[in-house]
């Protein structure tokens, strides 16, 4: 693909949001994602490594390394670089203490930010299933991807899945998956368009419904810079017994922690939320800012004033169905102080007024025009960036119903997606912590089932306390469902 344009795409500049995410990774906080697939069925390993080299060409980014030339950082595209297949032999998923597991750091001046992984049942712990679905069966195999924030954001995951995905249906037994597509042709991804990832222009040539004023932006600036979030202070171990048993889907050396419902409380949320108006998106926030004071009262001495949310909002149109995977993303931060964490329908209320007002100001927009301004005097932006280490409390993504986009191109069968050979059950990831960020997290329907992801600082929290807050945050979903 990318031998076919005439002006070449490479060397190509990074974005401010880009330059962002490598100045901000620490050592102690890699910014990586994980994405866990769970299989009931084994796969081909060469016809995978070949769906992993197709999406690779329409996804060039994870196929690049970096370099600084002048002060500026530039992608550069080397084929050699694209990711291999690995197995536990070549490199462990994880490393550290089993208690503990660390993330293997890329480093990304050398090669591409994008690993895959493919891990039958007897090469590593398989998630164990949990009591409220005890006739899931443990996965067969996995496929596990390690990608860097700098070069894909929570969509182009998406869109990095759908993409191998298609490629080993066509690889096994369905070579026409996806091709019948009304919208196959308007979206395969067009590399020469990470030229326009950043631009702006479709967005902004509309108004927003609301206009901030100086004074508003002024305020927020103040906010951000100047009161700043609590971090969620490490477990006092009051509970760590309840581990062994606990619902959560994960083996203590895995990179991700999970808890899932089961499907009929799933479909008894979805219900709730419909009957009352709420999104899922909405009551995850809500509910989220109720656990941090819960678990602040319980493991800080409630010592904590105020919790800061970090909501990623996916910047894309629908023109831009081709656009190869990549950031293209900005930040919106909802905070509370602790006196409003403790009423939940007051709290869901104020959410969903908020995140409204989000989407009609566009104020998550500053964010990006701060980080645009400070990329110009680069000495400056790296001072920023280490003062601004208390940046949120948690982060928390939504991403819907996993099945979106699947639909059309994979079959269900027995409450699985039938991938050409293989059958695929659950799709799970998280977003990366960073230095007090203790714990991120991802929101997901899985073929009717809501599952919670997290990642957490693995300086401060540990395996055992993410499982603690999961089960504490699970809790209060099934409260508001009761009082509901």
């Amino acid at each position: 693909m990318l031998a076919e344009t005439t002006d070449p795409l490479f060397p190509l500049p990074l974005t401010p949001l880009e330059t962002f995410f490598i100045l901000d990774e620490t050592e102690a906080c890699p910014l990586t994602s994980f994405v866990e697939l769970h299989f009931s069925t084994a796969l081909d390993p060469v016809k995978l490594q070949s769906a992993v080299d197709r999406t690779v060409d329409e996804h060039p980014l994870l196929s690049c390394k970096i370099a600084e030339t002048n002060g500026q950082y530039f992608w550069h595209f080397e084929r050699e670089l694209a990711p291999r297949l690995l197995r536990s032999g070549d490199l462990p998923l994880t490393t550290g203490s089993p208690d503990n597991p660390r993330p293997h750091p890329f480093d990304l001046f050398k090669e591409s930010g994008c690993r895959v992984w493919y891990l039958t049942d007897h090469e590593s712990n398989s998630p164990k299933p949990s009591q409220s679905t005890s006739k899931a069966a443990k996965p067969v195999s996995r496929v596990v991807l390690q990608l860097h924030h700098v070069c894909c954001d929570g969509v182009a995951i998406r869109q990095i899945l759908l993409s191998v995905l298609t490629h080993y249906a066509r690889e096994t037994s369905d070579p026409e998956c996806g091709r019948s597509s009304r919208l196959a042709a308007r979206s395969t991804p067009v590399p020469e368009r990470l030229r326009e990832r950043m631009d702006l222009g479709e967005l902004l040539s509309k108004p927003p419904k609301k206009s901030l004023t100086t004074w508003d932006r002024l305020r927020n600036a103040y906010y951000f810079h100047f009161q700043l979030p609590a971090s969620l202070s490490p477990s006092r171990g009051s509970s760590q017994k309840h581990v062994d048993n606990s619902p959560s889907h994960s083996s203590h050396d895995d990179p991700l922690r999970h808890y899932r419902f089961d499907v009929a409380e799933s479909e008894a949320i979805q219900d709730a939320c419909s009957a009352l108006n709420v999104s899922l998106n909405e009551l995850s926030i809500a509910l989220l800012f109720q656990t941090f004071e819960q678990w602040e009262q319980q493991h800080g001495h409630g010592a904590a004033k105020r919790y800061r949310l970090l909501m990623p909002v996916d910047l894309r149109s629908r023109g831009d169905l081709n656009l190869p995977a990549c950031n293209r993303l900005s930040f919106a931060f909802l905070g509370r102080r602790k006196d409003q964490c403790q009423n939940i329908h007051d709290l869901i209320a104020s959410v969903r007024e908020e995140v409204a007002d989000i989407k009609a100001t566009r104020v998550h927009l500053d964010f990006l025009d701060g980080l645009k301004a400070a990329s110009n005097h680069p000495r400056f932006f790296r001072w920023a960036i280490r003062k601004s280490r208390r940046m949120t409390t948690s982060v928390l993504t939504y991403a819907g119903d996993i099945s979106r986009g699947m639909k059309n191109r994979f079959p269900e069968v027995d409450g699985q997606r039938q991938i050409g050979d293989a059958r695929l059950t659950d799709v799970l990831a998280a977003p990366p912590p960073r230095d007090n960020t203790n714990i991120s997290l991802a929101i997901c329907v899985n073929w009717g089932r809501i599952c919670i992801s997290a990642s957490w600082n693995r300086n401060l929290w540990n395996a055992t306390t993410t499982d603690e807050f999961l089960e504490l945050y699970a809790q209060n979903w099934r409260s508001w469902l009761r009082d509901a």
